[in-house]
């Protein structure tokens, strides 16, 4: 028998091994590269969705709610734009060469002239310096949360657009606004606030209105005072020269009181202010000036409007949720500052319209708003006014027993 050579398996069994060892390819190290990075992402992501806890179904909720509202902002910019490009076109109007020529008048200042002199004539229409002024209580912001003092300053800022249009703007006066406070933050993101809003009758102060008014009156007074002194020298210098004591000297000295200490002359320092819009300080305060803090916890009902007073709105977004807290504060002033005499009144709500099941709640802007236009319908049919301001979800109606058919009467009386 032939003795057959002993086969070696070792090569056999190794060469699978051999193969699996190979060396890897370039796209091998990229797809292994790519596969680490994955895996790497996917971990950090697993460990923040660790660390934070999941969404619950109303949060989701909300989220999608806010998506799809703003989708449908963006698709209504986007559909108001080409609307207005349509009606330029058939107008036959070009929009680059308007906007063009908007930039030349802006770097000339022609537009800003336009506006000024516009708002000069609007206010001399709406007799402005006569009329009720609007004071907003802002002395409430440690009893909100960050997200009612944002919808605070919301408010405020459509304040100031709606009394900007208005066709019989008022002044409006923020007292307690604090410059390291949220709801100053709030407004700081329009730009132009606060000394541009000066010039549209809209002042703001850090002082609550307490103090601001406090010291109106003082200011009044001291005033007065100097008048009577003023008055006093020129009645001592005209007794001089009646009884022929006079002097050159004395003569000149006279002259110059009476010109320097004018009641009605305005110091460098109010026109200073005026134009930089600093600190003003309120304007048309005649004598017998009233205070009225409108809240609707109060027992009295606002049955008009009068131009010598000053309406206080409380800066407060609360849902109902803070009583009373505007009658107490309207009563801890007059405990401090009698001199005030603050009262407090609700507007006529149920007593010209039915609410049905719709809240009384009404935000600081539509509180605004009401007394605006009730000045526009001439002070008079609070329920057309209010009716005119809410929105159409309140549902609300306007009794048909109140302002309307009184109105009607009066006239067919007349």
């Amino acid at each position: 028998m032939d003795k057959s050579p002993p086969v070696d398996t070792s090569a056999v069994s190794e060469a699978p091994a051999t193969d699996k060892e190979a060396p890897p390819t370039a796209q091998d190290t990229q797809t292994k590269g790519k596969d680490t990075q994955t895996s790497t992402t996917a971990a950090a992501t697993n460990k923040d969705n660790d660390t934070s806890p999941p969404l619950s179904k109303n949060q989701l909720k909300k989220r999608r709610r806010y998506e799809k509202s703003q989708a449908i902002k963006k698709r209504r910019k986007e559909q108001q734009r080409q609307l207005k490009q349509l009606k330029a076109q058939k107008e036959g109007r070009d929009l680059q060469a308007e906007r063009a020529q908007q930039l030349v008048n802006q770097k000339s200042g022609t537009g800003w002239i336009k506006r000024e002199n516009k708002w000069k004539e609007i206010m001399a229409n709406a007799n402005i310096d006569s009329s009720f002024r609007i004071c907003f209580d802002c002395k409430f912001e440690d009893l909100m949360s960050s997200k009612e003092i944002n919808s605070l300053s919301l408010q405020l800022r459509y304040v100031y657009a709606v009394n900007r249009k208005a066709r019989m703007p008022v002044y409006i006066d923020v007292c307690g606004l604090k410059k390291d406070g949220l709801t100053y933050k709030g407004l700081e993101k329009v730009e132009g606030f606060p000394n541009s809003w000066v010039g549209r009758a809209f002042h703001c102060f850090e002082d609550g209105f307490e103090k601001v008014y406090n010291d109106n009156n003082s200011r009044k007074k001291e005033e007065e005072s100097t008048t009577d002194t003023a008055a006093a020298k020129v009645s001592a210098r005209s007794d001089m020269k009646k009884e022929g004591k006079s002097e050159e000297g004395k003569q000149d000295d006279a002259s110059k009181v009476e010109t320097t200490e004018r009641p009605d002359a305005e110091t460098n320092d109010a026109k200073t202010n005026k134009s930089s819009g600093e600190k003003p300080s309120p304007k048309g305060l005649r004598p017998g000036h009233k205070f009225v803090y409108l809240t609707g916890d109060s027992p009295n009902t606002l049955t008009t409007l009068d131009n010598n007073t000053t309406y206080i709105i409380g800066g407060i977004v609360d849902r109902n949720r803070l009583k009373r807290v505007a009658v107490d504060r309207a009563e801890a002033i007059n405990k401090e500052y009698p001199s005030l005499n603050i009262t407090t009144a609700r507007l006529p709500l149920d007593e010209n319209l039915e609410f049905g099941k719709s809240t009384r709640i009404l935000t600081c802007n539509h509180v605004f708003e009401i007394l605006l236009k009730y000045r526009e319908n001439g002070y008079k049919d609070w329920g057309a006014s209010i009716v005119s301001v809410l929105p159409d979800r309140k549902a609300v109606e306007q009794r048909k027993d109140t302002n309307g058919e009184k109105g009607n009467e009066e006239k067919d009386t007349k």
